[in-house]
């Protein structure tokens, strides 16, 4: 019983510890509050980390696989320099998500307005535009998967865009917290490849060596 009350304080203390760390960062950065509004499955400290991790890009390209509307694509893009462009890959029907399909592409173009210079939107299956992604650039700096979260589409996202990948490279994985697929693509796939690694609850990044 104890241990219950203690696990709760401790639980609710840290809730209130993100939320000031949250609200910290932006005041900071007051030109994320409208993206800090946008639905998304995200947690606060994951928009932080998304925002950091594409900071560290110098004159490149970032690869998102899976944007939905566009959250992540908001926060990514913030924390680029206005020499890198974020390559967006989604169907924007909302495939992936419980609640059935929409067409989504109209709420991504709304709530990504202001990053628009930044972003370059490819619309289809990950596995099907491949061939349009290498016509952009032959190098991906930071690849970010987050679509078919089965191990038969994350290992096929990862075998199909890690070959761009290059000494230094980002790769970020969501929902390794809960997709058994997603993680084993980390362990089997990933980590062997990179230099250094962190993770959240249901987030992984990592460097290729």
């Amino acid at each position: 019983m104890l241990k219950k009350i203690l696990r709760k304080v401790k639980l609710k203390y840290c809730s209130i510890t993100e939320q000031k760390q949250h609200q910290k960062f932006l005041k900071v950065y007051s030109n994320l509050k409208q993206a800090d509004d946008i639905f998304t499955h995200l947690t606060t400290a994951e928009k932080r980390k998304l925002f950091e991790l594409a900071s560290k890009i110098d004159n490149g390209y970032a690869v998102e696989i899976g944007s939905f509307v566009g959250a992540s694509a908001c926060f990514l893009s913030a924390g680029m320099n206005n020499s890198t462009k974020l390559i967006c890959i989604d169907t924007w029907e909302n495939d992936a998500m419980s609640e059935g399909k929409r067409d989504t592409k109209k709420e991504f173009d709304e709530n990504t307005q202001t990053s628009q210079t930044k972003i370059i939107k490819v619309q289809g299956y990950s596995t099907n535009v491949v061939e349009d992604i290498k016509a952009i650039t032959q190098e991906i700096d930071l690849l970010f998967i987050d679509g078919d979260h089965s191990y038969e589409g994350c290992k096929a996202d990862w075998d199909l865009y890690s070959p761009y990948l290059k000494s230094g490279s980002c790769v970020i994985f969501h929902d390794c917290g809960w997709a058994e697929g997603v993680r084993r693509v980390i362990e089997e796939d990933a980590k062997p490849l990179m230099s250094s690694y962190g993770s959240l609850p249901n987030m992984f990044w990592g460097y290729i060596k």
